[in-house]
């Protein structure tokens, strides 16, 4: 064995070693240190489960079958009201909210599995379909295409072109599929331009992999951190529509988007002609593709038909809802039926002239990030049991401190916290980590609902724009050979810094409105 696969093992054993450790440690804790009870070995089950995280000692969806394991053991007391919820019966609990009812049973495995097959869960299955769909049928390139062809040859207004297009098309699928599709294009244009071409080809991947990233915001589909932040406020009792997400995200992007154009031309030129034919080429890709095929058309037809049930799901929720069932619908619920109706619609109608198939076969549904599901039910399975063992109201006790600060303050801090993490480890597992944190600081905050903390630190977990490992972006853009490690971090930081800034802004102002519960 060589040095170097000698030290990949050591380094491998040490990171497996490393957290259960520090879970031993955190078991070890003499009583009055630490929370009490079944919370004590919850903490110590999130220390274990976010150092293997944080240091991908193993991966990252095998971490998060854990909780399967260790929450039954654990054996956690749970009490189920009339609706079939499930809510702590610790002592500690009463600290909080007031209330300590008499347990009804055990935490089972029945009730684990609900978290891993949680409707959020299925909502993505759903949207990463429609993603694929998109992808396969070759729809998101030709409005790639068609975004760019309206820029000229003005670098600047190319730039921007290509962060309209990455933003837009990265509400809808994954941001890495979107840099994928964008950066090769973007490379291939940025050969012909002359001087100034080696720091606009930077600025153009670069500007693909923010844009990527931050149009991910815009929609609950968007990024895997939007649809954690969502199941933990659907955990503190607040319901969120599809609509109702993009009040909030479409304006988080519209004000990002600019920012990031704003920081990434700098030092570009102004002057038409200076792309150096950009559009001529763009124009020939775009003639090269040829009218829209009927694989196209249908696939954008159900896009639309999906959006638009989507868009209106609080409507179809309060009115259709009663004549249906008797009752009004849960929106987020209507959202999830709709994500699964356009599954079954791409699997349904036939792609077209010339394609004896339809849109989607199984052979593409193989392609769904199956551990990023696993992820998000072991990450809401790790909530459930802070949240049912107390160690959340723990938690909260434990940061009542906090409560004399500034809400803005606070909200900084997290994100500067949770941007820092996700530099260096996922972007979902950062979430999934700080959630009975920020359930906890919620909790004690008077002023600021459960919203105004989770979803600023779910958008931050995004922003880890300084760092190749930050995203799947960012290592796509670094790739490339096109930027300079010191480039990235330099600017990266610098739009950490605005992000940083905008959501703290909108969290005390937009938020607050969107989320009156």
């Amino acid at each position: 064995m060589t040095d170097t696969a000698l030290q990949s093992t050591r380094s491998s054993l040490l990171k497996r070693a490393a957290g259960p450790v520090l879970a031993l440690g955190v078991m070890a804790l003499p009583d009055g240190i630490g929370p009490p009870g079944e919370a004590k070995l919850v903490l110590a089950l999130l220390v274990l489960m976010a150092t293997w995280w944080i240091t991908e000692a193993i991966p990252l969806a095998v971490t998060a079958l854990l909780p399967i394991i260790a929450l039954p053991i654990i054996g956690i007391p749970i009490s189920i009201d009339d609706r079939g919820r499930f809510s702590c019966t610790q002592a500690i609990c009463a600290s909080v909210d007031g209330t300590s009812p008499e347990a009804d049973r055990l935490l089972t495995l029945s009730d684990l599995g609900a978290w891993y097959s949680h409707p959020i869960v299925l909502l993505y299955i759903g949207g990463f379909l429609l993603g694929i769909a998109i992808e396969r049928s070759g729809l998101s390139r030709r409005i790639a295409l068609s975004i760019v062809a309206r820029a000229g040859d003005d670098l600047r207004l190319i730039l921007a072109a290509f962060i309209a297009a990455a933003g837009f098309i990265s509400m809808w699928i994954s941001n890495t599929s979107t840099s994928l599709i964008l950066t090769p294009l973007a490379l291939s244009l940025a050969t012909g331009v002359g001087a100034g071409g080696g720091r606009f080809a930077s600025s153009l991947v670069l500007s693909i992999a923010w844009a990527a990233t931050i149009g991910g915001l815009a929609t609950p589909i968007g990024t895997p951190t939007n649809a954690i932040a969502l199941s933990q406020l659907r955990s503190a009792g607040i319901e969120v529509s599809f609509l109702q997400w993009m009040s909030i995200g479409v304006p988080v992007v519209l004000i990002l988007l600019p920012t990031a154009w704003l920081i990434l031309s700098r030092g570009l030129t102004a002057e038409a002609g200076a792309g150096g034919g950009v559009r001529a080429r763009v124009r020939s890709e775009l003639d090269a593709l040829g009218p829209l095929s009927s694989w196209e058309k249908r696939t954008a037809l159900v896009f639309l038909l999906t959006a638009g049930l989507w868009v209106s799901s609080s409507f179809i929720a309060e009115t259709l809802g009663p004549v249906l069932t008797g009752a009004r619908m849960d929106p987020g619920h209507v959202d999830t039926m709709i994500a699964t109706l356009a599954g079954l619609l791409f699997f349904l109608v036939p792609a077209g002239k010339a394609k004896d198939r339809s849109i989607l076969t199984w052979t593409d549904a193989r392609d769904l990030p199956w551990e990023i599901l696993l992820l998000f039910g072991g990450g809401m399975a790790l909530a459930g049991g802070a949240e049912l063992s107390g160690l959340s109201a723990w938690l909260a006790h434990a940061l009542d401190g906090l409560g004399g600060l500034h809400p803005a303050l606070v909200i900084l801090i997290v994100g500067v916290l949770v941007i820092m993490i996700t530099e260096f480890a996922s972007n979902i597992a950062t979430i999934s980590i700080m959630g009975p944190v920020l359930l906890a600081l919620a909790a004690g905050s008077d002023t600021l609902s459960v919203a105004s903390f989770i979803i600023p630190a779910a958008m931050a977990a995004s922003m880890g724009f300084a760092m190749p490992v930050g995203s799947g972006s960012n290592a796509i853009a670094y790739g490339t050979g096109q930027v300079p490690m010191g480039r990235m971090i330099r600017l990266g930081l610098v739009f950490n810094l605005c992000c940083l800034i905008v959501l703290t802004g909108l969290a005390l102002t937009l938020f607050p409105m969107a989320f009156r519960t």
